[in-house]
């Protein structure tokens, strides 16, 4: 390999460190490790936590099954997790022979990997500076900011830790090979960084932070030599500058396979969002209140969270931000001269932030404590050094220079003691985040899930839950609702848990993770009769109507009083057309339990619909008069009202259930229609706000729901968004093939263009 060497590199390398210094060095590099390891001590009593340590490592059966071949090949072959890192993945191999499933071994594997890159830094930054005590300042910053606790004390992490270590090593290698150029010293550079690349792709950065430090300190760049360019050799300086760039595009061939793959890798997996999720619009706004906010964390490190939910930013922080980041870049340049220093660790800063600042968005947090652990070395690089440029002109400088730096360090060390104690276990991690940030359902799911699974509380973590979905509805939350209704033995309850979610999308992932739960349960357990019930609804949402009915008749069979499945088969048959069988069925179900509001209800609405009317009534009442607080049977009876021309009857009971349950969307659905399309009792207003209402907690808005919220709108006098309703609920009647019901929006909408309301007929 033949690498350039220019006049001047041997006069502008380093000399050695002279020995009189090595002492000190080996002194202050093993203070740094010991401070730094009883700072963070309290980690390795901390619990594996239920957020990506399960997938990493303790339930990752190549992980989880130590050092194999199969294991050492998916290492290094492998992204189908987030993105290749083999090196990590071997750390944690490793970790699992030596300690298994003990927590506190893996806690301990981070901690000793950050003491080595705490010294790592440390010496690299002397070797570029020459510079004891500014040099160790930076690293015990690094060491000790409560915004890095995150990378130690968390085992998924161990990416952070590993990638900083090899970081601050092919930094300190490039300073040798500044020193003394050759093929041997290159390699060992380009080694570093591979093996940092190896730990996390975060380190593709690298590159460009080296042809930083080629301007300051190495002084290998003379962009700033104005005498040089007057005197007409701005050629020399170019081809120096090129020079530099060129010695370093082994290193960016590597960076721009990585980042490709990569990407490819995010893509592959999901956890890469998309520009039709997110728009650029947002991930750049989301971006530099990111900057804002590490910047504002830096100085003051409070309320640290495991996870910050992504959320849109209030104006005023954004702009807060802009104003902060021009403001520093534009000090930076006018300082250029006087503290070259300020501009390569604000570069520093925002150019290592880069990747993971939220423009190519991954996983569902704003910004996270764990992004700034290399990019805060360089702020830490541009204020250390811009107070000892100024405290070394005197004596007394270097006293309050060493006063403040002591006063900084002492506060850091206790806030980072203050808060690894917060990594203790999953509850305690994650109800913090939840109290400190709003709808933050991440953190809401995961306290909920410690609290069911590891403390055995599930009505505390059902109201976890509850506030989860809240925040936002989700699948999985409907699972976990489900199954601390199944902890406290409330099977109906658990079973129509589960209905929502497998409603809220059959087909996800989320749903295929259920499915395969359910069948591994079944073969343990053939007797988890709750279990073939979910499953059969999973089933019937995809339409496999044959696979619920078999699995809800091994449930009968197993069990002939089961009147829950009995019900949920006649269900089945109903919708996919035996709904003569489904009669018998119910008819079965009633003589079984004759008090049973469900199935009363459930026969009720069959036998409307065959035309039996008046045995349809009759059970109907029955229905309601089993079970008054059943608000879905009622539901079905006010349905059936309506239906027979009873609509000021069928108005009072959606009326009934409504002032119970706040929460019954089909109720305020129907109750909203009428209020808007009956002139009986029209109430324009108060149609409208519960068609708001009801749109807003609906997870999802195909045409019938524009249709209501143009015929409220209509009937509160608001014609121009009534048209804009109707108009949205013609186009997706259109895309959902619903063809009948688009002519019924169309003479509707003919209606509003008149600026008249919708009416209905009334009895």
């Amino acid at each position: 390999m033949n690498l350039p060497t220019l006049p001047g590199d041997e006069a502008k390398g380093l000399p050695p460190a002279e020995g009189e210094q090595r002492p000190l060095l080996a002194k202050v590099a093993v203070g740094l490790a010991l401070l730094t390891f009883l700072i963070f001590l309290p980690v390795v009593e901390c619990e594996f936590i239920n957020y990506d340590d399960d997938v990493f490592v303790t339930n990752n059966p190549k992980v989880a099954a130590g050092f194999t071949w199969e294991g050492i090949k998916w290492a290094f072959t492998s992204a189908d997790i987030d993105y290749w890192r083999p090196l990590s993945w071997l750390s944690h191999m490793l970790d699992i022979e030596l300690f298994g499933a003990m927590a506190g071994g893996h806690h301990l594997t981070n901690l000793l990997i950050h003491c080595a890159a705490v010294v790592m830094c440390f010496i690299a930054l002397h070797r570029l500076t020459r510079e004891i005590w500014p040099s160790a300042l930076v690293a015990a910053l690094f060491a000790w900011h409560p915004l890095h606790v995150e990378s130690v004390a968390w085992v998924a992490e161990r990416k952070d830790v590993l990638c900083g270590f090899f970081w601050f090593l092919t930094i300190w290698a490039y300073a040798r090979y500044c020193a003394a150029p050759s093929p041997r010293t290159y390699l060992t550079v380009f080694a570093g960084f591979i093996l940092g690349i190896m730990s996390k792709p975060m380190v593709v950065t690298l590159p460009c932070v080296l042809l930083l430090l080629d301007f300051w300190p190495l002084n290998r760049l003379d962009v700033l030599n104005l005498e040089a360019w007057r005197a007409d050799s701005w050629r020399r300086s170019l081809g120096l500058c090129w020079a530099r760039v060129k010695e370093k595009l082994p290193m960016f061939a590597v960076v721009a396979l990585l980042s490709l793959s990569t990407i490819y890798a995010q893509h592959k997996v999901g956890t890469m969002t998309s520009l039709d999720a997110l728009s650029m619009e947002f991930r750049l706004v989301n971006a530099v209140t990111a900057y804002g906010t590490y910047l504002v964390q830096t100085f003051l490190p409070t309320n640290l969270c495991v996870i910050y939910p992504l959320s849109p930013a209030p104006h005023h922080r954004w702009i807060l931000s802009s104003l902060l980041l021009v403001s520093v870049s534009l000090g930076a340049v006018v300082w250029l001269r006087k503290c070259p220093w300020v501009l390569v660790g604000w570069l520093w800063f925002l150019g290592v932030t880069l990747p993971v600042v939220g423009i190519m968005q991954v996983g569902v947090q704003a910004h996270a404590d764990r992004y700034t652990y290399l990019p805060l070395v360089g702020i830490f690089l541009a204020l250390v050094w811009s107070f000892w440029n100024w405290a070394r002109r005197s004596p007394i400088g270097i006293r309050r220079f060493a006063i403040g730096a002591g006063a900084v360090l002492a506060i850091c060390a206790a806030l980072t003691r203050q808060q690894t104690s917060l990594w203790v276990n999953s509850g305690v991690l994650f109800e913090h985040a939840a109290r400190h940030t709003q709808n933050n359902d991440v953190a809401l799911l995961n306290w909920g899930a410690h609290l069911l699974g590891a403390e055995k509380r599930p009505i505390e973590a059902l109201a976890a839950f509850q506030l989860a979905f809240r925040a936002k509805p989700d699948p999985m939350t409907w699972i976990n609702i489900g199954l601390c209704y199944s902890e406290l033995k409330q099977h109906p309850r658990a079973l129509a848990a589960m209905a929502q979610a497998i409603a809220m999308g059959p087909n996800t992932r989320e749903m295929n993770e259920l499915e395969v739960a359910l069948q591994n349960d079944l073969r343990a357990r053939p007797g988890a009769h709750d279990s073939r019930k979910v499953l059969a609804m999973l089933y019937m949402a995809r339409k496999d109507y044959a696979a619920a009915h078999a699995q809800l008749q091994t449930v009968i069979d197993s069990v002939p009083d089961d009147l829950d499945a009995r019900v949920n088969q006649a269900a089945y048959l109903a919708v996919s057309g035996n709904e003569r069988q489904a009669i018998v069925a119910l008819e079965a179900a009633v003589k079984l339990a004759p008090t049973n509001s469900i199935a009363h209800s459930n026969l009720g609405a069959l036998l409307a619909k065959a035309g039996r009317s008046d045995e349809a009534l009759r059970h109907h009442e029955a229905a309601v008069r089993a079970d008054p607080t059943n608000w879905d049977s009622r539901y079905n009876f006010a349905l059936f009202l309506l239906r027979t021309g009873k609509s000021k009857a069928a108005k009072e009971e959606f009326e009934t259930i409504l002032q119970k349950t706040s929460l019954h969307l089909p109720a305020m659905q129907q109750l909203a229609w009428l209020l808007a399309t009956q002139s009986e009792f029209r109430d324009g207003p108060r149609a409208r706000a519960l068609a708001e209402t009801f749109m807003d907690r609906s997870t999802r808005w195909p045409s019938g729901h524009y249709d209501l919220m143009a015929a409220a709108s209509a009937a509160d006098g608001d014609f121009p968004n009534a048209r804009l309703f109707a108009e949205k609920a013609l186009q997706l009647a259109a895309e959902e093939r619903r063809f009948v019901f688009a002519n019924a929006v169309r003479q509707r909408l003919r209606l509003y263009q008149a600026n008249q309301p919708y009416s209905e007929g009334s009895n």
